[in-house]
């Protein structure tokens, strides 16, 4: 795993800046790469690569050139089947110098151009310079698992693994998009392809960049059909679940380095760990971490009773009183723009404590998105056999006094009422519209256009009709890549340890939404389809736990350990916070919670992130235009 950056001069009489610029740039991207340095410096060109030695640890240095030397890669990730590839393009001529699989993606997008990436399995974002046309190609794999930034100034062309790398440069603005504000407040990321910055853009997954003296040209090669030529029934289809599961933890076993897996005790990752341990021959090196005195947020014992019953090398952190403004500053500059998921805290402390031990660790994530683990897609089924009768009752229920309706309730009254992706969108978002509305200052239906735009590009090219499957794609395409994945990347890295996350083969995630929605979400709960293909292999009591999700007790948190700091901080006007929010409505939501005892922490917590990011990133110049009350 490693950390990827570099400036290209567009047009031949745009000329590069210094290489200072480039090698600030990589050293910003050290933490993702601490075991070596690269650069390439040449007519057009300045690439940086910072490295994570886990493949050909001996003879993997970056950049890597073709054979004749005019072209230049730079990568981010691991592909798991590169040694099947070789042998192939070995027979079409091509001499290999080292064992990496770097060398494998420049010869096959060679061979095949960006359509050979179709045939990789692994997680990836590379840069390819191509010396004799002057041209980068940028490249992300299919769902978004590794990230890639890039901005246009000026004539030059920049590209990193994270922002703060292409801010390091000293030639990107720091003007905030509006959009992209709003969306972070209502659902607590930003999404593709914005970024806080308006000069920023996240290249989307499943995608290629080609910028050149011509421009900038984005294409989308994977285009998954989602079709089978025989549907199987439940049973065959839960046995081919298994048979592409266990093959897949199977490549993401590839390694040079220490390998272990993080285990929270749920369904998702005692299956990782379960079929671990039946292809490793040493016992598997588990990891979680346990809040005490925290009661439910507390998922260690459950955790330890799994690593017993497959027989893991279990290590369990347990937190007690810990240095909460500490974790939290960390976290949020590591995250780059604003982003509110609280288990960012709890996956960095996870992923610092395995670094002790492994270099690669086995997650999760993806499946519920994969098998609809969250309530909001068993509500959809409903809502699905209902049709327009469900809207209509949703109408009469959200127009009640909001004192005789639970907030809970009222929010999936105001949801049924509604099509997608308005429905989506209300039940994700954190903030109602208006609510945001009074935080910014504007209208609520002009500030919602960044995530209504990435719901609706998701919808475009979801082939699938099937209403369920509908709803998971618009959240593998938005909330999985934009907040979890994004999430679990930067934590890991922080502390130079790689995550692999192997319910997001692409065999999976295209044979499951090729199956009927009603396959994983059955009258007898969510995640049908994945607790049948594993019924005989986890714990009967791991196998029937509710979701739990991996979160902090924010709640006491914020009214105890962080409750000096948060109110210091939003008294404080010396960064731009309140040139950006009205504190009037910030002022609001802190009396809500901290006199009126109204639980408002998840709003609270995202505008602390903000807060805390605005008095790290931002100089005072920054604001957005004011609007007139």
């Amino acid at each position: 795993m490693c950390g990827i950056c570099g400036i290209v001069a567009l047009a031949p009489e745009a000329s590069l800046p210094e290489p200072e610029a480039v090698r600030r740039m990589t050293a910003a991207l050290r933490h993702r790469g601490p075991d070596d340095e690269g650069f390439f410096f040449g007519p057009g060109a300045a690439l940086g690569h910072r490295r994570l030695s886990i493949i050909d640890r001996a003879g993997g240095h970056q950049p890597i050139a073709s054979e004749d030397g005019t072209l230049q890669i730079i990568f981010n990730g691991e592909i798991y089947n590169h040694r099947e590839m070789r042998p192939l393009l070995e027979q079409r001529g091509h001499c290999y110098r080292t064992a990496s699989d770097t060398e494998t993606i420049l010869h096959l997008v060679e061979e095949e151009s960006v359509q050979g990436l179709n045939r990789l399995n692994g997680m990836w974002a590379f840069a390819i310079w191509d010396s004799n046309r002057r041209r980068l190609l940028l490249a992300r794999d299919r769902l978004g698992i590794k990230p890639l930034y890039y901005a246009q100034v000026d004539g030059l062309f920049l590209f990193a693994s994270e922002i703060k790398s292409l801010m390091a440069a000293g030639l990107v603005p720091r003007d905030l998009d509006p959009a992209a504000l709003a969306a972070y407040l209502e659902c607590q990321y930003v999404p593709s392809p914005r970024t806080i910055f308006q000069a920023v853009r996240k290249l989307p997954p499943g995608h290629v960049l080609v910028a050149d003296a011509s421009g900038i040209r984005l294409e989308r090669y994977w285009r998954p059909t989602f079709r089978l030529e025989t549907m199987p029934g439940f049973e065959d289809a839960a046995e081919r679940l298994r048979e592409l599961m266990t093959d897949s933890v199977r490549l993401r076993l590839l390694s040079e380095v220490p390998l272990g897996a993080f285990l929270s005790g749920g369904i998702d990752s005692s299956i990782v760990v379960g079929v671990m341990s039946r292809l490793m021959t040493r016992p598997v090196k588990t990891f979680t971490v346990g809040f005490r005195g925290a009661g439910w947020y507390d998922e260690s014992p459950e955790a330890e009773a799994v690593g017993r019953y497959f027989g893991t090398d279990h290590h369990t952190l347990e937190v007690g009183s810990l240095d909460l403004p500490a974790y939290l500053e960390q976290t949020v500059r590591a995250l780059d723009e604003p982003m509110a998921d609280p288990a960012s805290i709890p996956t960095y402390m996870l992923s610092q404590y395995a670094r002790q031990w492994v270099t690669v660790a086995l997650t999760g994530e993806g499946a519920d998105e994969l098998f609809g683990g969250y309530d909001h897609y068993r509500f959809e089924r409903v809502l699905s056999h209902l049709g327009p009768l469900g809207r209509l009752a949703g109408r009469a229920g959200s127009l009640l006094p909001a004192r005789f309706i639970p907030p809970g309730v009222r929010k999936g009254l105001e949801a049924a009422a509604l099509m997608e992706p308005d429905r989506h969108l209300r039940v994700r978002a954190t903030l109602a519209p208006l609510e945001v509305a009074s935080l910014l200052r504007g209208s609520p239906d002009g500030l919602r256009r960044a995530t209504r735009d990435a719901l609706e590009e998701a919808l475009e090219w979801c082939p699938s009709r099937d209403p369920v499957n509908r709803l998971l794609f618009q959240d593998l395409a938005t909330w999985l890549h934009d907040d979890l994945l994004m999430k679990v990347d930067k934590m890991s890295m922080l502390a130079s340890l790689e995550a692999r996350v192997p319910f997001l083969d692409y065999r999976i995630v295209e044979f499951l939404f090729s199956l009927p929605g009603s396959y994983k979400i059955r009258r007898g709960g969510s995640k049908s389809l994945l607790r049948a293909a594993f019924a005989d292999f986890i714990p009967p009591r791991t196998l029937m736990r509710r979701k739990h999700g991996f979160a902090l007790p924010i709640q006491g948190w914020l009214r105890h350990e962080l409750r000096d700091y948060v109110q210091d901080h939003f008294a404080s006007g010396s960064d731009p916070f309140y040139d950006h929010l009205d504190r009037r409505a910030v002022d609001g939501i802190l009396d809500q919670f901290y006199r009126r005892n109204i639980d408002r922490s998840l709003p609270l917590w995202i505008l602390l992130c903000l807060k805390v990011w605005c008095r790290q990133t931002l100089g005072p110049a920054t604001a957005l235009p004011k609007k007139a009350p």
